[in-house]
């Protein structure tokens, strides 16, 4: 066994070593079939003649087994492929339906028999559900049930399918924070630059199906402590397909809101409009040149209207009747893909692709405490002249021994913000913790990207074990720029503020910020990631998969220095114990490290020359006047550079067992230990009118973070008319940091607070305000999650009939007592009175279902209509830990906006024509 290992370490190095420098790559998106060819003894046949067909494009490969016997067609399209084995004295064997699936190995072995004559057998192969060769948690998400599901039409929502993933548009994963995970669409990074969240939407229409890791996850992957999310798209065929669905809502067939404002007794009944929000989505896809080059395009549009949310209510009485105010938003979307396929060879293809998602006309309560419509935020985002997305990819074999693949692209797009109604001054009330009269943004920011991703893959026998070795990596040039003020570039600190005269309730000690004017702020970076692998096999039980990457991560900020320059080295080690040896009742056992992705936020938010929205003249009420006391400069370079900064890292620790039934179902269940060790955080100074912003890697004796978690996944693949996935997560996420790079601990610890209507009151401490009561429950914790998917299909003469029903349960969401504070300085903190999360919202479920009806009136054309409700049983508990209130009084706990309770009942329509 050491002899092994000694000889992978140094076969990684040698290919590394002879690799192009230009191979980079960050996983993949094409799978492998192989196997071996087995006489009726179980010994391998050499010399036999091994061919595979893509079922759907026409193209084929062939070879010929090694003197084990043995196969291997890898980079290949995700889908299904015909496998036919020929040996002159023997059976001719056809094996259908071997599915290759993204970053897995399908398992194809053949048996062929001695045959005085030429004979043919046909058998059914396999469906890679469990596989010794990636035992990451993994949950694979299908257009095949997708598309029958009562489910949001975007591939966030998706992302919901998998355990252990909370939250919403932009989820945490396994306790990780929702800026921690990566999303790539066919091998392309779009995750934002700086905030780490989703940066691009994309064409439901156009998605094959979305594979979401979580855990155990190779190295192929880095820079991200979350969910790895791989969007598949869709690829045109030998056989012209396409699509045209209608589908339309209307807010006069939901359910209305329930329940009253327990502030002001205001019904949470919302005004209906009816009015018919219709939407369109095609789809086109075909040969070009079959066999050999074929095309594929979505296209969605509309224009459509929300039904009515509200703002915030606020908790002081005077205010009640005013605040709480409905509200609506009307996006106008674009959603398109285009994607080309070229087989230049049997071991050669190419493909190129191309996407835009310009959305106008969101509205957000970036405050997340708006009172009112003026102090909600109008945004749009990524208007990039029609184009925001493209790339470029090959992926070749060379012999049976060698695979490689390269990756360009080039992604684009912008944010824009400005003022909902009006374009007032913010105020901060203390009194209710809420937001008055200004948005939170006024600008825009632009995210240019180009990147580079390759790598290539050895299969060898060694020791008469097979292994695969593989090295790569990803090269990413970055830019941030932005260019940000707060409306009249002022923000009001006060006691008290009366939404009927618009005018503010001042005390001795309230403040106004007035704020200096930024310009562009335009910092750069560049990430470099080199991973290598061997995945291989020790005798016929054991698989082994070892792997480390190294990344390097330097940002500049918008004056040209150079603020962060780390090396990072992440061990990845995984083992798994085949208990049966037929590659269906695995065992698995994994180790990996995982880095925080650290570069532009920090360029950004710390160390910018032209600071947005940071330096200001703070001014204090006198009781007849606002007096300058500072001038504070909390951005502009002032911090000294951490040349010691690194990223944050967590250990992961996993064990599964995974089992296989049959040719489409798998159940498993997996334990999950995750820490995290050198957060990241600020220590603020003040000094001479200057805000000092230092980041530090804390030790976990000072700031702290964990993740425990059992997981039980069942799934079953399309078969005897359904098709299911469901899981069960019992998980804890705790500590006292939930931030990427800041929060309040540690700021000026030799400073005072000052504080009212708290058990603290006065000027005190500062750290008697912000280190209180920190450690606790994640506020995205939750301990029990059920999630099941599921879908019928009854096939009648006329038509066939699908039924989908699907439901999630949850435990409640923590919260706690706090108030609102701020320091001598202007800046705001909270005051936590009791430990965090020791409050939770109540648990609740959402039970939604679909309902699809298809016939087939001549050839190749279908016509069908699918109806969806969702929340069928118009549940409408608390769901949400923010737009509650938290103050420490007879309304803790309580809603103060429509939004924090579960939407109401709500239907879908969808007429659809296929062919």
């Amino acid at each position: 066994m050491r002899s092994r290992f000694r000889f992978t370490v140094i076969a990684l190095a040698v290919l590394a070593l002879a690799a192009p420098a230009f191979l980079l790559a960050d996983g993949t998106q094409l799978g492998t079939i192989s196997g071996r060819v087995l006489d009726e003894q179980g010994g391998g046949i050499p010399g036999v003649t091994v061919e595979l067909v893509s079922t759907g494009m026409g193209y084929r490969r062939s070879l010929t087994t090694d003197s084990s016997g043995s196969f291997n067609f890898a980079a290949l399209r995700p889908g299904p492929y015909t496998l036919r084995a020929s040996l002159s004295g023997f059976t001719t064997i056809e094996k259908s339906n071997n599915i290759a699936a993204a970053d897995k190995v399908t398992n194809a072995d053949v048996t062929m028999s001695l045959a005085a004559t030429e004979e043919k057998v046909e058998v059914i192969g396999e469906v890679p559900l469990v596989d010794k060769t990636n035992t990451s948690a993994t949950t694979t998400v299908s257009s095949t049930l997708t598309q029958k599901l009562a489910i949001g039409r975007s591939y966030q929502t998706l992302i919901q399918n998998a355990p252990g993933v909370t939250g919403g548009s932009n989820p945490n994963s396994h306790g990780a924070l929702s800026g921690n995970n990566q999303y790539l669409f066919d091998g392309v990074d779009t995750t934002d630059v700086t905030t780490g969240t989703f940066g691009q939407n994309f064409n439901y229409e156009a998605i094959e199906e979305v594979v979401i890791s979580t855990a155990g996850i190779s190295a192929e992957y880095g820079r991200a402590q979350g969910a790895i999310v791989n969007v598949i798209t869709k690829s045109g065929t030998n056989t012209f397909s396409g699509s045209a669905k209608y589908i339309v809502t209307n807010d006069e067939w939901n359910g209305d809101n329930k329940g009253r404002n327990p502030i002001n007794g205001t019904s949470f009944n919302r005004t209906k409009f009816d009015e018919v929000q219709p939407r369109w989505a095609l789809t086109l896809g075909g040969p070009f040149w079959k066999d050999h080059l074929w095309f594929f395009g979505a296209y969605e549009f509309y224009d459509q209207t929300s039904p009515f949310s509200q703002t915030r209510t606020s908790t002081v009485p005077a205010n009640g009747g005013v605040t709480g105010e409905s509200y609506q938003q009307t996006l106008n979307v674009k959603l398109w893909d285009a994607k080309l396929t070229f087989q230049a060879t049997p071991s050669h293809l190419f493909s190129g692709q191309a996407n835009s998602d310009p959305i106008e006309g969101f509205v957000v309560d970036y405050w997340n405490g708006s009172a009112e419509r003026e102090a909600l935020t109008l945004q749009g985002q990524n208007d990039c002249d029609g184009l925001c997305v493209w790339n470029a990819r090959w992926s070749g074999v060379f012999g049976s021994n060698v695979s490689a693949e390269a990756l360009y692209a080039e992604q684009d797009g912008d944010i824009t913000v400005g003022s909902f109604e009006g374009s007032g001054t913010p105020y901060l009330n203390f009194a209710d913790n809420l937001f008055y009269n200004g948005a939170t943004f006024v600008g825009f920011v632009k995210r240019p990207r180009t990147q580079a991703n390759a790598a290539v893959n050895l299969y060898t026998q060694l020791f008469g074990d097979s292994h695969t070795f593989k090295v790569g990596g990803d090269y990413q040039d970055l830019e941030s720029i932005a260019s940000f003020i707060y409306p009249n570039n002022q923000l009001f600190l006060v006691s008290g503020y009366n939404p009927v005269t618009r005018q503010p309730i001042l005390s001795p000690g309230d403040a106004r910020l007035d704020f200096t004017a930024p310009a562009e702020s335009i910092s750069t970076g560049n990430i470099l990631g080199i991973y290598a692998l061997d995945k291989f096999e020790v005798g016929k039980n054991l698989f082994f998969n070892i792997g480390a990457r190294v990344d390097f991560q330097q940002a500049d900020s918008d004056i040209g220095n150079t603020v962060i320059d780390t090396t990072n080295f992440s061990p990845r080690l995984t083992g798994v114990y085949d208990l049966l040896g037929n590659g269906k009742t695995l065992f698995s056992a994994a180790y990996g490290r995982y880095y925080q992705f650290l570069v532009q936020d920090i360029a950004d938010s710390v160390y910018a020359g032209v600071a947005q929205i940071a330096n200001y003249d703070y001014y204090e009420w006198d009781g007849s006047a606002f007096v300058l006391v500072d001038q504070v400069r909390v951005g502009g370079n002032t911090a000294p550079v951490n040349n010691d900064l690194e990223p944050s890292f967590l250990d992961e620790f996993n064990v599964a067992i995974q089992q296989q039934l049959g040719n489409t179902m798998a159940v498993g269940i997996r334990g999950i230990y995750r820490k995290w060790n050198d957060l990241v955080d600020d220590r603020r100074l003040f000094q001479a009118g200057t805000v000092i912003r230092t980041p530090v890697n804390f030790g976990d004796d000072v700031l702290s973070r964990y993740y425990k978690a059992i997981e039980v996944t069942f799934d079953k693949r399309f078969s005897s008319n359904w098709q299911a996935s469901a899981n069960y997560t019992l998980s804890r996420a705790e500590g006292n940091h939930f931030a990427n790079y800041t929060s309040q601990l540690f700021n000026y610890a030799n400073e005072n607070c000052r504080v009212t209507g708290t058990p603290v009151v006065g000027t005190v401490p500062c750290p008697q305000v912000t280190d209180v009561n920190q450690y606790g429950y994640a506020p995205y914790d939750r301990t029990h999650i059920i999630k099941a998917f599921t879908a019928y299909t009854l096939p009648l003469s006329f038509a066939a009939i699908t039924a989908a029903p699907s439901v999630i349960w949850q435990s409640g969401l923590p919260y706690q007592r706090q108030r609102s504070a701020s320091s001598i300085h202007g800046e705001t903190y909270t005051y936590f009175y009791d430990k965090r999360g020791s409050s939770r919202t109540p648990n609740w479920y959402q039970l939604d279902f679909a309902l699809e009806a298809v016939f087939k009136p001549w050839g190749p054309f279908e016509i069908g209509v699918k109806g969806e409700v969702f929340n069928a049983t118009d549940q409408q508990p608390v769901t949400s830990n923010t737009a509650i209130s938290r103050l420490p009084d007879a309304n803790f706990g309580l809603p103060t906006a429509r939004g924090a309770l579960n939407a109401p009942r709500a239907y879908r329509l969808t007429g659809l024509l296929r062919f």
